[in-house]
């Protein structure tokens, strides 16, 4: 629902759709730029996008990068009561608003969570009913989807993000079947890792640019061997 997408905020027919058109986009950067590995890069739901997007084509993928994922639905959330709470009311009142993400679980940065709360391209509304239903089916496909991968993967992730539980990042290294896998935790860090406060930024992009300078090395001697 953020930037300039085209419809109505925070409604997708299906969680699939972020997944075919991140293909796409990884198709047309394929034709530019036949030459260079591909890593996808994720953050929160674009986490949960980048693992079912990398398990369509496993071996098209040199790395996959994840930043404080949704893997798991948060426990308070997720309760069984809420969740068929939740499938009833996507029958009749599916665009109900259950409420707007915290400003205040993003960052512990003041200045990116002023920058966040007063950008007019960040959606600042409620989390829709039929929104929530498929979260949580990008959840069921995750679960699915983990076992199967196996390409290098780096997680960042923070002790005391709120939004996106950490076990899930817990429950991702324990899964996929790669045998290059690092987690990376940042201790009472909130949600988005790559505008925390500088000692933490700093430290999120130096791990990122130091992982993707070893993996597009690796994929370039694998070519030439």
């Amino acid at each position: 629902g953020h930037g300039q997408s085209e419809g109505d905020r925070m409604v997708v027919s299906d969680f699939h759709i972020f997944i075919r058109d991140s293909l796409q986009h990884i198709d047309l950067m394929k034709k530019e730029h036949p030459e260079l590995p591909i890593l996808i890069l994720g953050h929160s739901m674009g986490g949960a996008i980048s693992i079912l997007t990398a398990s369509e084509r496993p071996s098209e993928f040199s790395g996959m990068l994840l930043i404080s994922p949704l893997v798991v639905a948060s426990p308070e959330v997720a309760t069984p009561i809420k969740v068929f709470a939740a499938k009833v009311l996507n029958f009749v009142l599916p665009n109900l608003s259950l409420g707007s993400i915290d400003p205040n679980a993003i960052s512990r940065n003041k200045k990116e969570m002023e920058s966040y709360t007063s950008d007019p391209l960040v959606y600042h509304g409620g989390m829709k009913v039929s929104f929530v239903i498929q979260l949580m089916n990008a959840i069921a496909r995750i679960e699915r989807a983990l076992p199967k991968l196996t390409l290098p993967i780096l997680v960042l992730h923070g002790s005391s993000d709120k939004l996106c539980d950490i076990r899930g990042s817990y429950l991702l290294m324990d899964t996929v079947r790669s045998q290059d896998k690092t987690l990376k935790v940042y201790e009472e860090a909130y949600h988005a890792l790559h505008k925390e406060l500088p000692e933490v930024s700093t430290s999120v992009f130096t791990e990122i640019l130091t992982w993707i300078g070893q993996k597009v090395s690796a994929a370039e001697e694998s070519s030439h061997t």
